[in-house]
């Protein structure tokens, strides 16, 4: 088995990315022993696993079974809640997989606004998805700042074996949680909170580019430094 382009290299639809016997993760086809990009994205393997996909650049979230995502409730049903999480797809939460005890107001538990982070549990043939809240870390988010990135850009956020965002926690002293539907929450000081928006900002407009590790972390301590010195 062999990639025949760079990880996190940008290709087209058509590209050849791949030969041999790769498990397929998304973005990628295979024609007899050759894997091509189906989208414009950015290559990814992981040999351990011997997968390769493209992730696009651009695109709304699909839900997928076992992604983590933030969401809002939007309705308290007699039976359920309904969530937004970022995606073109409502998702719904049963009481089942959110509480271990019977309780017949459930916004008593999860209200409308509320912030939760979930798993995706379930997701039928028209993307429907079902979510569970019912065991740490999931539950309701108290506190802290939402902010936004493409869906398609949380990877590089989160970066390889979870470096980046190792990187962003420990220099900002911030708790943060990563939606694969493109949602972050990030809970500390409200001055590290707005570096780490800031450093969201940057990945997003910058993901496709070739250094960005090194320019966020630079990033990071020159912001760093300011507030120290203020």
């Amino acid at each position: 088995m062999e990639c025949v382009v760079n990880e996190r290299e940008l290709v087209t639809p058509g590209t050849l990315v791949a030969t041999g016997k790769w498990n397929l993760s998304g973005g990628v086809v295979r024609e007899g022993d050759e894997v091509f990009s189906t989208v414009l994205g950015l290559f990814y393997h992981e040999d351990e696993r011997k997968t390769v996909r493209v992730v696009p650049l651009e695109g709304k979230y699909v839900p997928k079974a076992g992604d983590s995502v933030i969401g809002k409730i939007v309705k308290v049903l007699p039976g359920k809640w309904l969530v937004d999480i970022n995606s073109a797809y409502i998702a719904s939460l049963e009481p089942r997989n959110a509480i271990h005890d019977r309780i017949e107001d459930l916004s008593r538990v999860y209200d409308v606004g509320d912030l939760i982070f979930a798993k995706v549990d379930y997701v039928n043939e028209i993307y429907d998805a079902t979510l569970f809240t019912k065991a740490s870390p999931y539950g309701k988010l108290r506190g802290g700042s939402i902010f936004e990135l493409r869906p398609t850009r949380v990877p590089r956020l989160i970066g390889k074996k979870g470096s980046m965002i190792y990187m962003i926690k420990q220099t900002t002293r911030t708790k943060i949680l990563v939606g694969q539907n493109g949602l972050v929450w990030v809970k500390g000081r409200k001055e590290m909170e707005d570096i780490v928006e800031k450093a969201i900002d940057i990945i997003n407009r910058e993901a496709h580019t070739s250094g960005l590790t090194d320019r966020i972390k630079e990033f990071l301590e020159t912001e760093r430094e300011e507030i120290s010195k203020s």
